[in-house]
């Protein structure tokens, strides 16, 4: 593995771990088809992971 990827992939869990250590707090999504409840970091990471998978399918 090259280390650019190594840095992404030490990074991605990073933030995995600090937002599921960080469980203070609840959203509410507000969505076509309803309304979604979860704590924020389950939110943020949810975000995330489509973030990562968008700019992986992009690259």
């Amino acid at each position: 593995m090259s280390k650019r990827l190594l840095w992404a992939l030490l990074l991605i869990a990073l933030t995995a771990i600090l937002l599921i250590l960080n469980t203070k707090g609840a959203v509410s999504l507000n969505l076509v088809f309803g309304d979604l409840k979860m704590t924020t970091a389950v939110a943020l990471l949810l975000f995330t992971s489509i973030g990562v998978t968008i700019g992986i399918l992009l690259k």
